[in-house]
């Protein structure tokens, strides 16, 4: 699988080659562009139009015409990315570990087929809603006129809209006969409208008794009883009661009719609610949200709706409606309805033991799936060395992961309050591989995932995200993992013999603006004594050859006569001044003896070394120079520029002196390393900068 990225960042032109179903390991150091690689796929699958982002400044400058082009295959639709995005965005929740519990962790495709079994089998009462579309609507107006008539423990709720709108009778029903003329617009659907239009214009009677600011006409006989419009109707009061007015005439058809016509009765009064009618409404709400509880139970039945240990014949028979318990509601329409539900739920239970079965297979299913996923990430923990532990618990049908600290039984709320700066990328990377594995990506990028832990911890990363079961791993996915650690690919291409066949791993440079990426074998990783001794015995100049054989002797720790004349060399000391530092100081000159006993060490790697010559080299800055130039790699470059340097060293700039500090001692950093002679792991803006400097102190 080819992919190719052209004026992206610092990358002008680049190809990778990547193994599908393999963990594709890409080393590089920093700077070379691992970043930009993965926002350039992202942005190509997710939103090409924003590949312009990409676009270098040095083109931005030029106004160049040139834009970012990024090539992948066909074959490759979609991609989930972990980098310090992902973390912030899908992770530690207020009151939970990752967004979506439920369809990381549950929603499997054997749950997914399980569900489908039990909604099959639930499907006779499903069927009762979408043959009867009046049924969502006749829930909603319920529920509606269910808030109207709320209740308290004494009876009708003096706050609740139909007790407002009936406490001094049905006003828009009998208007008072001083407002008779305003019968029309009171009685009219639109009267709320009207009445705010009404009572906003009263604030501007007082500017002129000539000019009515309704119809410009004289108000001097009118005041009054415009005003009185506002005293008598309260626009909200009326807009709530129409809405319980529209509610009883939808609902009438399932409404008994005695009990219609005592609402009608009620609602259309001159005086205010007595005691027996506040009684009539309350019973009235008692039977309507009973109803509606059972109506939104059916229509919603679920898998979910049975609890753990609830026995099935008990559950459907609960939501059996008994059609003389709601005297009040007893018309054929609501008959019709409740009979239709009931003959549903007869069905149903003919299969109850097919149903019982599937519930209970389904049940199992999630513990296993919860017991799973908790022993897996909890033994990962275990192995890292972190003291936390996660469960797995549904919330009323919604799964959560939640975390504690094993010194604790409460659980945590969300993670970022608790968890260090490792331990969320830890916990991070665990989860999004549950995440992949949901998801199923062609192609999960991990972004420099690991650099950060310590070496027991990116074991016990590498070894969960790719070493476990196939299908509870990332193992036999396509991965691409960008980093500028080298412990991963020890590790898989060296050590861990379980990595074998499952991953790749490759160095990618750039060089000029061209990404480049090279193979890298068992073979590549090597001891820096085994480097040292490779380069000894090369055809490389002799003065390359001095600088790793002492290095050799630093690394294997023998400081003997041969480092010694070494050291005395590359510090460009003649025979007057030849130093031993293990001697005192003040009597510290190396004696004549152990001089030759070094030179005749150093001539058995190589046989034609002399001292005076070789010092007479490094003496030579126009050798230097040339050597620096001929040298075959950069990290050759950088040791040579520090010999002609190094009488100079405090003229370089902080940065590249700290660099040629610490790279000059690159064996170092780990036991196993690439050569730096095959593999152009020194940076080349350091390279130019040498360059720069040398051109600079010797001119042609």
């Amino acid at each position: 699988m080819e992919i190719s990225l052209v004026n992206c960042n610092n990358i002008d032109e680049g190809l990778m080659v990547i193994t599908p179903n393999k963990l594709n390991i890409r080393y590089g150091i920093n700077g070379t562009g691992k970043s930009t690689i993965t926002k350039a796929i992202e942005l190509k699958i997710n939103d090409p139009n924003k590949l312009i982002e990409l676009k270098p400044f040095k083109l931005i400058d030029s106004n160049s015409e040139l834009e970012p082009q990024v090539t992948i295959p066909d074959s490759i639709n979609s991609v989930l990315v972990f980098n310090e995005e992902y973390l912030n965005k899908f992770l530690y929740k207020e009151d939970e570990l990752i967004a979506n519990s439920y369809e990381i962790f549950i929603k499997t495709p054997e749950f997914t087929a399980s569900m489908e079994e039990i909604e099959r089998l639930l499907s006779e009462i499903k069927k009762v809603f979408d043959e009867n579309q009046d049924l969502e609507q006749i829930i909603i107006d319920f529920e509606s006129l269910s808030k109207s008539f709320s209740t308290t423990q004494s009876g009708l709720s003096k706050s609740s809209a139909i007790y407002k709108g009936l406490k001094e009778g049905n006003k828009q029903e009998h208007i008072p006969t001083h407002l008779i003329g305003y019968s029309k617009l009171i009685k009219d659907k639109s009267c709320t409208s009207w009445l705010d239009w009404q009572i906003k214009g009263e604030q501007f009677l007082e500017i002129s008794e000539d000019d009515c600011p309704y119809c410009t006409s004289s108000t001097v006989e009118k005041k009054e009883m415009i005003i009185a419009v506002s005293k008598v109707y309260d626009k909200n009061v009326i807009k709530n009661f129409s809405i319980i007015i529209h509610a009883l005439e939808n609902l009438g058809d399932y409404f008994s009719s005695s009990a219609k016509e005592t609402l009608k009765s009620i609602t259309e009064k001159k005086s205010g609610l007595e005691k027996g009618e506040e009684d009539f409404i309350v019973e009235i709400k008692k039977q309507i949200d009973n109803l509606l509880s059972k109506l939104k139970a059916l229509k919603s039945i679920s898998p979910s709706s049975f609890s753990e240990d609830e026995n099935v014949i008990d559950k459907l028979n609960s939501l059996i409606i008994n059609i003389a318990l709601f005297d009040r509601l007893k018309s054929s329409k609501t008959t019709l309805i409740i009979d239709s539900l009931n003959a549903s739920l007869k069905i149903v239970l003919e299969k109850v033991g097919l149903l019982q079965g599937g519930i209970n297979r389904q049940k199992m299913l999630v513990q296993k799936l919860i017991e799973r996923h908790k022993i897996s990430i909890n033994s990962f923990l275990e192995n890292a060395g972190y003291k936390y532990e996660v469960e797995l618990i549904n919330q009323v049908d919604n799964y959560k992961l939640l975390l504690k600290h094993i010194d604790s039984s409460k659980t945590l709320k969300g993670g970022k309050q608790h968890l260090s700066f490792g331990e969320k990328n830890a916990f991070a990377l665990v989860l999004f591989m549950y995440e992949a594995l949901s998801r199923k990506p062609d192609l999960i990028i991990l972004d420099d995932p690991i650099s950060s832990f310590d070496k027991n911890k990116k074991y016990a990363i590498m070894h969960m995200l790719f070493r476990n079961d196939s299908k509870a791993c990332l193992k036999s996915k396509t991965v691409l993992m960008l980093t500028h650690d080298l412990d991963p690919v020890i590790d898989t291409v060296k050590v861990l013999k379980e990595f074998s066949g499952i991953s790749e791993s490759k160095f990618i440079y750039n060089k000029g603006g061209e990404l480049l990426e090279k193979s890298i074998t068992k073979y590549d990783l090597l001891t820096f004594s085994q480097i040292c001794k490779k380069v000894i015995a090369s055809d490389a100049d002799d003065i390359i050859k001095l600088i790793y054989l002492r290095r050799h002797h630093e690394v294997i720790d023998d400081l003997g006569n041969e480092y010694h004349v070494l050291s005395n060399l590359f510090h460009k000391r003649n025979f007057r001044d030849l130093r031993d530092t293990r001697k005192g100081i003040g009597n510290d000159m190396m004696s004549d003896e152990d001089f030759e006993c070094g030179v005749e060490a150093i001539k058995k790697d190589l046989p034609e070394f002399l001292y005076d010559h070789s010092l007479s080299k490094i003496l030579d800055e126009s050798f230097l120079k040339d050597l620096f130039e001929s040298a075959p790699n950069y990290y050759s470059k950088l040791n040579v520029f520090r010999m002609l340097y190094d009488d100079h060293f405090n003229e370089l700039s902080s940065v590249l002196r700290k660099f040629i500090n610490e790279s000059y001692h690159i064996e170092n950093e780990l036991i196993c390393q690439l050569d730096p002679n095959d593999y152009e792991v020194i940076p080349q803006f350091i390279i130019e900068e040498c360059e720069k400097y040398i051109n600079e102190k010797f001119p042609i």
